[in-house]
């Protein structure tokens, strides 16, 4: 009902910034206008004691031309100005994640990769028992894509995560890639997660292990990290740890 082609709007099953398809929209009032005449001369036929039916069944043409007519499309991302980024073989960046299969994981992997806004990544999956997985990236990932997929990983396209409890915490050592990362804040270690009780779907944060809380909206051109004042979940702070119980010294 909400749906419209002039106010974009993230959906509420897949995260991605949908609007309603165009053309569809232009036949709605017409639509509409011919349930009406419809719905008129039924009307016009009903006798007295079913004229209640007839507001009813004008009333259900109408909804229902909105709601058969309404087809979400995904709007296109502005194009991203993401710095040049020169793989480090030898990155720690790595993933947690839990709560999907292992055939969904490999399924939204292989997705993500096909998407990222460079080359298509190598991601290695390592699966520590039924639901817990950990992701790493022997050819390394830029900062901007190993965001988008800690974001992806809870708002996966083809997939109801709201029926799901669904963990992911990115884990790295910050360096000059992440753009607005201050200076001082070189060189010590972060993790990435959506934020607690999301509504927005397109922002992943970062906090750091000296406390600093910072946030990159992935519809943001400029992709850059800004400092804000709400934590990360501590659910995927959890998982960081108990993975890291997993592989002492990792």
């Amino acid at each position: 009902m909400m749906l419209d082609y002039f106010s974009p709007q993230a959906c509420k099953i897949c995260g991605n910034i949908v609007r309603n398809d165009g053309f569809r929209q232009l036949l709605t009032v017409p639509t509409i206008l011919i349930n009406l005449l419809l719905g008129g001369v039924v009307f016009s036929l009903l006798p007295i004691a079913l004229e209640s039916f007839g507001f009813l069944l004008i009333f259900v043409l109408v909804v229902s031309s909105i709601i058969v007519l309404a087809k979400p499309v995904k709007v296109e991302p502005p194009k991203m100005n993401v710095r040049p980024f020169t793989p480090n073989l030898h990155n720690d960046k790595v993933v947690s994640v839990a709560g999907w299969t292992e055939e969904e994981l490999q399924k939204i992997v292989d997705d993500f990769t096909n998407q990222a806004s460079e080359k298509a990544p190598k991601i290695d999956i390592v699966r520590h028992d039924e639901r817990l997985f950990r992701l790493a990236f022997p050819e390394d990932l830029s900062p901007f894509d190993f965001a988008a997929l800690v974001n992806y990983l809870n708002y996966p396209f083809d997939f109801d995560s709201s029926a799901r409890s669904i963990v992911v915490a990115g884990e790295t050592t910050l360096n000059s890639d992440f753009q607005g990362v201050p200076s001082q804040l070189m060189g010590t270690k972060a993790i990435l997660s959506v934020p607690e009780n999301d509504h927005d779907y397109t922002v992943v944060c970062m906090q750091t292990e000296n406390g600093d809380v910072l946030a990159l909206s992935l519809s943001d051109p400029e992709a850059i990290w800004k400092p804000i004042n709400t934590s990360l979940l501590a659910a995927a702070r959890d998982l960081s740890r108990r993975v890291s119980t997993l592989h002492p010294g990792s």
